[in-house]
């Protein structure tokens, strides 16, 4: 049974309002998809529960994280200093499968993007990136190096949903991260073209005891996001 282990904090930086990076030192490696339960010594007895975030990037003995401040967890989370430990429990959930397909997108909605740089940084060819956000587009220029084209909106700005920007009959393969009515929106559009998406959920365990994760499937059964997934086929979800 995995443990938890201390990591330390190389960097911990605002990139926009509200969204931080932080880069740790660590020798736990990660595939893409894959996620980690964070939990500090400044959390104590608020909040309770570890918090859970997927990887944005492993390189040299690193792990990067992209994440959001929406509570006191992640409040405490971008306090942190440089030189800091963290307590990390994981690599949890199953990941993305690297599919070799001729033609594929990636779409992201909001911090939902947090998990899709490891991916495309994994993926055979250059994929088309698609993604949604509510104001200001972030992050973008690290996607660059890896991906064929950017297409952004912005709900705030131009009043766009990234779902009305992809044509999914154009792909072979497309991976998406994001809320979920996002992601139901996407597949509605895309029945005839596969699709696997990883499932945004609250989580406590990270470890599949709780069931406070669960979702469910197109046939009734319920799945736990942190065990069974976060990636599922989206016609397992949405079908």
């Amino acid at each position: 049974m995995k443990s938890y282990k201390k990591a330390t904090i190389i960097e911990n930086k605002k990139i926009s309002d509200d969204i931080y990076l932080m880069r740790l030192s660590c020798d736990m490696k990660a595939k893409p998809g894959q996620f980690f339960m964070f939990r500090s010594d400044s959390f104590r007895n608020d909040p309770l529960l570890s918090r859970p975030f997927g990887v944005c990037d492993e390189e040299n003995g690193e792990l990067s994280f992209l994440y959001q401040i929406v509570g006191r967890g992640t409040e405490i989370m971008a306090s942190l200093k440089e030189n800091a430990n963290i307590q990390l429990l994981g690599p949890l959930g199953n990941g993305f499968d690297i599919e070799e397909k001729k033609k594929i997108a990636v779409v992201g909605g909001g911090i939902g993007i947090a998990p899709l740089l490891y991916l495309v940084k994994n993926l055979k060819d250059k994929c088309d990136f698609y993604a949604g956000f509510s104001k200001d587009p972030y992050f973008m220029e690290e996607f660059k190096p890896y991906v064929n084209k950017i297409v952004t909106t912005s709900d705030f700005y131009d009043h766009k949903f990234i779902t009305n920007e992809i044509n999914p009959h154009e792909y072979d393969l497309i991976y998406a991260c994001g809320p979920n009515p996002m992601l139901k929106t996407l597949f509605e559009k895309s029945k005839d073209t596969p699709m696997k998406v990883s499932m945004e959920a609250h989580m406590a365990c990270g470890i599949g005891a709780c069931l406070g994760c669960t979702v469910e499937t197109s046939t009734g059964e319920f799945l736990r996001v942190c065990k069974d997934g976060p990636v599922f086929d989206a016609k397992e979800v949405f079908g």
